[in-house]
């Protein structure tokens, strides 16, 4: 979605009731920017139909468990948006897109397979389960780094 697309819609929004406002992914830093969108380019592709059982809402809790980083909902919802992904029914609070996870559970052995569902594991990840991904390792340290040198953030508590 281009800058412009994402300010329009945006705009459209702000002439609502809506919460988790998407404008909040502006208040990340260029290296968080960096990390989530990195995270959501590899953890995730488009798919003819709505992934119903995940929401925007979900889809941050997998990048937070993957990452350790801290994201709002609403700025989960921007960048979704500035990677192109438009929402079914963005009158909602909670998010869907036509999309599916790039690593697909079903394609693993059934061994994996119930590896992954007895620890929980999240649906969309960059990775397969098990593998960690060098260049996500690298953003978060950028991330923490950038943190470190006196940043401001937002805490999860």
């Amino acid at each position: 979605m281009s800058r412009k697309d994402y300010e329009r819609l945006c705009s459209e929004l702000d002439n609502t009731r809506h919460k988790d406002h998407p404008h909040e992914y502006d208040t990340l830093s260029q290296e968080e920017k960096e990390a989530l969108q990195y995270w959501i380019e590899h953890a995730i592709q488009p798919a003819p139909k709505a992934d119903e059982r995940h929401s925007s809402y979900g889809l941050k809790h997998d990048y937070e468990r993957e990452t350790k980083l801290y994201v709002s909902h609403a700025q989960f919802k921007g960048a979704m948006l500035i990677a192109g992904y438009q929402p079914i029914e963005k009158g909602e609070q909670s998010w869907h897109f036509n999309i599916q996870p790039t690593y697909d559970e079903r394609r693993f052995s059934p061994e994996v397979a119930r590896q992954n569902k007895g620890a929980r594991s999240p649906a969309y990840r960059s990775t397969p389960q098990g593998v960690q991904d060098p260049q996500v390792n690298s953003l978060v340290q950028k991330v923490l780094a950038s943190r470190r040198s006196g940043d401001t953030y937002a805490v999860m508590i």
